[in-house]
């Protein structure tokens, strides 16, 4: 068979398109070309080491030269382009990942509007249309977590689970004994990186945002070993405390 992965590295300690990678090579029978998005050198490093083709230039040029059926299958491991049905319609058969129980928070940063919204948590290894994390899927998990929790815990726990599920899952997948399912919800909403920007900043210098002001001075003022600001949320009573660290700039 004939692979084509699109990939990109993540900021975690799975390295999940990189294992991926691994599991893909073993099967000296398959060709395999890999277009890295993000010039990930460890991605990089492992393809010169295994003599496997690659390209991180020009890649747009690539995918408009591509022959119907020339690929068995596409793999998008954090591609960052949603692919049209023309281009899909050139591979028989397509997957994706993504880190979030699908189709809840579909589009960008799953593990913030999962917290924000207080969806279900999860991952979903899926097959492409041509919408935003759309489609049929092969394999969905959820992961449970008791609140508190933080989109970090998030991020580690679907990208363990998701290069697990995968490795454990892609034999069944590939010779066809993994059927896709319809996703039992319909959700329409797409989440957008703009959300999360807006989000990430808030002046509390500026007047309109005197409420927030007052919170975050409220915890300060209460900060001592034997005294904590309380809040309530979800029926349950937390202690609260801040840890400010000082910022040359702005993050976006």
């Amino acid at each position: 068979m004939k692979f084509l992965i699109v990939c990109a590295g993540d900021r975690s300690k799975h390295y999940v398109a990189l294992n991926a990678l691994r599991l893909l090579s073993k099967n000296k029978n398959d060709e395999i070309k890999v277009c890295v998005f993000d010039k990930n050198k460890k991605i990089i490093d492992f393809c010169k080491k295994k003599k496997i083709s690659y390209l991180i230039k020009n890649l747009n040029s690539f995918f408009n030269s591509i022959k119907k059926n020339e690929y068995d299958w596409l793999l998008n491991i954090w591609g960052n382009v949603i692919h049209k049905k023309k281009f899909l319609n050139k591979f028989k058969k397509n997957l994706n990942f993504h880190p979030s129980f699908l189709p809840y928070n579909r589009g960008r940063d799953p593990y913030y509007f999962a917290v924000v919204d207080q969806t279900p948590i999860g991952i979903c290894i899926h097959e492409m249309d041509s919408t935003i994390d759309g489609g049929k899927y092969y394999v969905r998990k959820k992961i449970l977590f008791n609140f508190p929790f933080k989109a970090e815990d998030i991020f580690d726990q679907s990208l363990k689970l998701i290069k697990n599920e995968f490795l454990k899952n892609w034999s069944m997948i590939k010779k066809n004994r993994i059927k896709l399912k319809k996703f039992p919800e319909k959700i329409r909403k797409i989440n957008r990186r703009k959300s999360l920007i807006k989000n990430n900043f808030i002046d509390l210098d500026n007047s309109k945002n005197y409420k927030e002001r007052k919170f975050v001075l409220n915890i300060l003022g209460q900060d001592f070993s034997f005294l904590k600001m309380q809040l309530k949320i979800f029926c349950k009573i937390y202690n609260c405390k801040l840890e400010l660290k000082r910022s040359k700039k702005k993050i976006w």
